[in-house]
């Protein structure tokens, strides 16, 4: 299980300190999804490359992080997207081999927009923080059902319930659907 937002505090602190084990429990906070984003953006070949650029250049940049302007998972997350673009565009650069399609998409036809649109809501459940942040991660990436999702958080189903629905609704603002 990740770690909760009172161990998040603790990892901030040491980021803007400098401290040296802070990247280390950054990368174990964030990594999991820092790397499926990269996963689902680059596939799974190039993951870990996104993976290990996010992770250098947010600890060479880390004077740049503030705490009032947002979380470090969602400073994580922008520096991915950032990560993410400078791949594409690389490969975009590269030729494609004869007789591989190239629209665009990966194999599976995930396009660039679908990439923003991932990584805008990852920013938004960043912003909006925990329980509602794990709730839908745990029910969408682990694809847990919403009993469990209680079981595991020890928090009752209704709550559960609410915090989805809440938040399911202001992604879907964000991305410009009815609320």
């Amino acid at each position: 299980m990740s770690a909760g937002a009172g161990d998040d505090d603790g990892i901030v602190a040491g980021w803007v300190r400098g401290e040296q084990d802070a990247l280390e429990r950054a990368y174990r906070r964030w990594s999991g999804l820092v790397h499926g984003l990269s996963r689902r953006a680059v596939g799974p070949d190039d993951a870990d490359d996104v993976t290990q650029a996010v992770f250098v250049s947010a600890w060479r940049g880390r004077t740049t992080f503030d705490p009032q302007a947002g979380s470090l998972g969602a400073w994580l997350v922008g520096i991915t997207r950032r990560r993410i673009a400078d791949h594409l565009r690389v490969r975009r650069r590269q030729p494609v081999p004869t007789g591989l399609p190239h629209d665009g998409a990966d194999g599976a036809g995930w396009s660039q927009a679908d990439t923003a649109d991932l990584l805008t809501i990852y920013e938004e459940l960043e912003r909006i923080g925990d329980p509602q942040r794990r709730i839908i991660l745990l029910a969408y990436v682990e694809d847990l059902t919403q009993r469990e999702i209680a079981e595991r958080l020890e928090l009752p189903l209704g709550t559960v319930k609410t915090h989805t629905n809440r938040t399911l609704a202001r992604l879907r603002t964000l991305l410009g659907g009815a609320g």
